[in-house]
């Protein structure tokens, strides 16, 4: 079997795994047996059906990570499983005193307006990293001068696919005892991710682009050593260990990062995205990752020899899974897209090109050309 016979995408090029990844041949199955199946037949008696899936999300997800699944929870978005970490750390006495949060200026803006929304009530603060992502020297200026309470590492910039280092900047941060979270949304499924290695205090991704699970698969990870620390906000019944023991006086924590969960959960997006996960798993990541540098390298192998595309021929084995690729005449290479039927976006003047398991080495060649304006 192919790697591309394992999806369905739209007609034409489509290179916008960035924003929605291409819809796997298992989602709709999964769909039909495991959320819409136990509901018809079974009604309220659906939910342990229902949450073996979220469980199963939860394995396959930690298969992708390297993690366990009592350290992973399902989230609605990375902003919400952002949101909850910040008010659980912010309550710990022991960083009394530490209520900076650094981030890079070109991270997801959705994670600043989070900080920015916690400022009155944790009295928190943003300072933005105002220099090259890798600028060690930027970052330990900013812990020096700041009381940073925790840094939020982006793996993978949407608008330019650079590549953070995460390992070095999170050394920086634990010798400044500020906790390490990083944002994989960009990154999960197409770069190789260990957030063991990293050393990560908690990590936030999305399963709707690159791990082709739709939209509403958030997820975050916590390190198991420090769950059973951590207090979020908001709480509900499913941040419980035993949600189903309705009683209103008592309140127990669930033991696992479920407890940052909180009310009732959607079912249906973690069903889809456990199984188009499933997917890649028996794809192979490794095998996704390498035909997306193949096919990255073939495109920038085809770009004019001139002068704006030199930095992406020298570099573009550094970044992530995206080509964000500029051009002289923007009218014209947006025209020369549109006429071959490519799928793609821009953003800042720059056009955002990414290639999955169903994209081929033709395809990559045609985009190429139409670059070949300058």
């Amino acid at each position: 079997m192919k790697i591309a016979d394992y999806f369905e995408k739209p007609d034409g090029i489509y290179a916008l795994s960035h924003s929605v990844g291409p819809m796997t041949i298992v989602a709709k199955t999964a769909l039909n047996e495991h959320y819409l199946a136990n509901w018809s037949k079974k009604g309220g008696d659906a939910w342990p059906a229902w949450l073996a899936q979220t469980d199963q999300f939860c394995v396959r997800l930690g298969h992708v990570i390297n993690a366990q699944a009592n350290e992973l929870c399902p989230q609605v978005n990375l902003a919400s499983g952002f949101y909850s970490f910040l008010t659980a750390i912010a309550k710990l006495k022991s960083h009394k005193g530490k209520n900076t949060i650094l981030m890079h200026k070109d991270a997801f803006a959705s994670m600043g307006f989070v900080v920015t929304g916690l400022a009155k009530t944790f009295n928190l603060k943003l300072h933005l990293i105002d220099s090259p992502p890798n600028c060690t020297e930027a970052w330990i200026k900013a812990f020096e001068q700041h009381q940073v309470l925790a840094c939020l590492i982006t793996h993978v910039h949407s608008n330019t696919s650079v590549k953070s280092d995460v390992g070095a900047i999170s050394q920086i941060a634990k010798q400044f005892e500020a906790f390490i979270c990083v944002d994989i949304a960009q990154s999960v499924g197409i770069v190789p991710i260990d957030v063991k290695l990293w050393k990560a205090d908690a990590v936030f991704g999305s399963c709707v682009k690159w791990l082709c699970g739709g939209p509403g698969a958030g997820f975050m990870y916590v390190k198991h050593e420090l769950i059973s620390q951590l207090n979020p906000d908001p709480i509900g019944w499913f941040s419980h260990q035993d949600p189903f023991e309705f009683d209103i006086t008592h309140f127990a924590p669930a033991a696992s990062a479920k407890r940052f969960w909180g009310g009732t959960p959607s079912i249906a997006p973690y069903v889809i995205a456990g199984a188009s996960i499933g997917s890649l798993l028996n794809i192979g990541l490794d095998k996704v990752h390498t035909h997306n540098l193949r096919l990255k390298s073939a495109l920038v192998g085809d770009l004019p020899n001139h002068e704006m595309f030199e930095c992406l021929k020298n570099d573009y084995m550094n970044l992530g899974g995206s080509l964000c690729i500029g051009t002289l005449n923007l009218a014209l290479t947006r025209q020369q897209l549109l006429e071959a039927n490519v799928k793609f976006d821009e953003r800042n003047k720059i056009f955002r090109i990414s290639m999955h398991a169903v994209n081929t080495l033709r395809e990559a060649s045609i985009i190429a050309a139409c670059f070949n304006n300058t």
